[in-house]
C-alpha cells in the first residue's frame, strides 16, 4: 500500500474536486483567529473609497478609514486602515471569498461606528448564501444599522471586474482564491457569464444544478445506510464530515466502484466513511497554521479503518478481522500509489 503522505495528497485532491459539496452551510467553520488588531500584512487587492467613522483605536473623534480586501496565505478578508496606515483585519482561512470581502467593503462605508466584531460582521453579511446562524447573527443586526434597502443594494450591486480579475488571476497560487463565488453571482446576476470562466473551471449555475440534482438522487439510494453509519459514529446527518463520506461516495462510484465489482452497498458505505474521514482529517490540517504530530496521520487513518471495519461487521456477512483486511485492500484499490504519484 502507498505511504500515508501519498494517501492524504490523494485525498487532497478528491477534496479539491469535491468542494463544491460543503461550501456555504458545510462550511460554517468558526473563523481562525486573526480578527485581532494587527498592522496590515499581505497583498491587497481591493481598495474600496475611504469614509468617515468612529473607531476607538484613533480616538474619540471620526476618521477617514479605507476598507480593504486582503489576501494572505493562512486567511483571506476584510479591513480596515487608518489614517497612520495601521489598522485592523479579519479573515477566514477557508472559504477564500473575496466577493463577499468586497461587499463587507461597502457595507463598512454605511457604518459611522466601527466597534469589535464589526469586519466579521461585515464579511458575513456580504456572503450571497450565508448559514441560517450567521444571518441571526450578522446579516440581520447589520440590516437593522444600514436599512434592508441599502443592504438590498449592496447585494445587487456588480461585482468590481478588479475583484474578478484577484479571483482569476491567483488560482496558481498555494492558497488561490476560491471560484464558487463566480458562480453564486452568475446566478445572482451581478456577474455575466464569459467563456474565460469556463477556461477557468468555473461552473455555470444551470451546470451546478443539474449536477447537484444528479448527486443528490445518488446520495438518496444509500440514505438509509449513510444515516446509520452517522448515528454510529455519534454524527448528525447533515453535518461537514458526513458531507465529506457522501463526497467520498460519490467519488467512489465516478471511479466505477459498483460497476467494476459486486461489492455490497454497505461496503461502498463503509470505504467511503474511511475516505471521508480521512478528508476530514485534511481538511482540519487545512484549517491550522500548523503542522499535526508526527504520527497523527498514520494514527487517524488506523481509526477510520477500524471504525469502518467494526460498522461493516455489524450485518454478520464477514468477520471484524477480515473486513479490516478487505478495507484496506479496497482502499489501495481506488487510492493506489502510482495514481497518488501522478
Amino acid at each position: 500500500m502507498g505511504t500515508i503522505e501519498q494517501l492524504f495528497t490523494a485525498i487532497g485532491k478528491m477534496l479539491d474536486a469535491i468542494f463544491g459539496i460543503f461550501k456555504g452551510q458545510e462550511v460554517h467553520e468558526p473563523p481562525v483567529p486573526v480578527s485581532k488588531e494587527k498592522e496590515r500584512s499581505g497583498p491587497v487587492r481591493f481598495k474600496n473609497e475611504p469614509f468617515m467613522a468612529n473607531y476607538d483605536k484613533f480616538g474619540a473623534e471620526p476618521v477617514r478609514l479605507t476598507p480593504i480586501v486582503y489576501d494572505e496565505d493562512y486567511n483571506c478578508g476584510v479591513g480596515i486602515v487608518g489614517p497612520d496606515g495601521s489598522g485592523s483585519v479579519w479573515g477566514l482561512v477557508a472559504p477564500r471569498d473575496l466577493v463577499a470581502s468586497w461587499r463587507a467593503t461597502e457595507i463598512l462605508r454605511k457604518l459611522s461606528i466601527i466597534e469589535h466584531g464589526t469586519l466579521c460582521a461585515s464579511y458575513y453579511a456580504g456572503r450571497r448564501n450565508p448559514h441560517e446562524s450567521d444571518r441571526k447573527r450578522y446579516v440581520e443586526p447589520i440590516i437593522g444599522i444600514i436599512g434592508s434597502e441599502t443592504y438590498d443594494s449592496i447585494m445587487a450591486m456588480p461585482v468590481p471586474e478588479q475583484i474578478i480579475r484577484a479571483i482569476l488571476d491567483y488560482q496558481d497560487a498555494e492558497f488561490s482564491p476560491s471560484l464558487y463565488p463566480i458562480t453564486e453571482e452568475i446566478k445572482a446576476g451581478t456577474i455575466k457569464w464569459r467563456q474565460e470562466f469556463a477556461d477557468a473551471g468555473i461552473n455555470h449555475p444551470d451546470d451546478v444544478e443539474i449536477e447537484e440534482e444528479r448527486k443528490a438522487g445518488v446520495i438518496a439510494r444509500y440514505e438509509q445506510l449513510l444515516c446509520d453509519y452517522a448515528e454510529r459514529r455519534k454524527l448528525p446527518r447533515e453535518c461537514l464530515g458526513m458531507n465529506h463520506v457522501e463526497g467520498a461516495l460519490l467519488t467512489l462510484l465516478d471511479k466505477g466502484f459498483k460497476e467494476s465489482s459486486s461489492h455490497s452497498d454497505r461496503t461502498l458505505v463503509a470505504l467511503s466513511g474511511i475516505v471521508g474521514e480521512i478528508a476530514s482529517f485534511e481538511f482540519s490540517m487545512f484549517m491550522l497554521p500548523f503542522g499535526p504530530p508526527e504520527d497523527y496521520h498514520e494514527t487517524k487513518k488506523k481509526e477510520a479503518i477500524e471504525f469502518s471495519a467494526n460498522w461493516l461487521s455489524e450485518d454478520g456477512e464477514m468477520r471484524r478481522e477480515d473486513a479490516e483486511c478487505f478495507l484496506v485492500l479496497l482502499l489501495d484499490e481506488y487510492f493506489p500509489t502510482e495514481e497518488i504519484a501522478g
